[in-house]
């Protein structure tokens, strides 16, 4: 009996942990600015929407922030990426932003994976204040 309660006791410890440390760990975030910073071809989705558009986006490390500019059918944005994460205790890396499209104030979060040739690929969602249906946009590495 002593054996079990010990058993259980020292399995109860190694799991909390293992839990406190994956909720100090942070991202890299120079890294990932580094990582990130370059030209990608957009494809998207307007909220609330069917109406798709194109575009082009390049990310830039400007004095430690992760600066975008954003062109879409030749109007220009520029707005700063922050890294955050979402999934409460799963602490999923998010890339979120706030800026301008056609005179409206969109929010936007963003996922990154790796393509086969180690570039990073996003996939987001864009929303508007009051969106039902969010707009989607995916941004595809260019190679020079």
């Amino acid at each position: 009996m002593r054996a079990s309660f010990a058993l259980l006791a020292i399995l109860l410890l190694a799991n909390s942990a293992r839990c406190g440390d994956a909720k100090r760990k942070s991202i890299d975030e120079e890294s990932l600015r580094s990582y990130m910073v370059g030209e990608y071809d957009l494809i998207g989705r307007k909220p609330d929407s069917t109406v798709t558009y194109t575009g082009h986006v390049t990310f830039r490390n400007e004095n430690g922030n992760l600066q975008l500019t954003r062109t879409i059918g030749g109007k220009s944005d520029t707005c700063v990426a922050r890294f955050d994460s979402v999934g409460g205790d799963d602490r999923i890396p998010v890339l979120r932003m706030h800026f301008h499209f056609n005179g409206k104030e969109y929010d936007a979060i963003y996922r990154w994976q790796s393509d086969p040739d180690n570039y990073p690929r996003f996939t987001g969602l864009v929303y508007l204040a009051n969106t039902k249906s969010p707009g989607l946009e995916a941004l595809f590495p260019v190679h020079k």
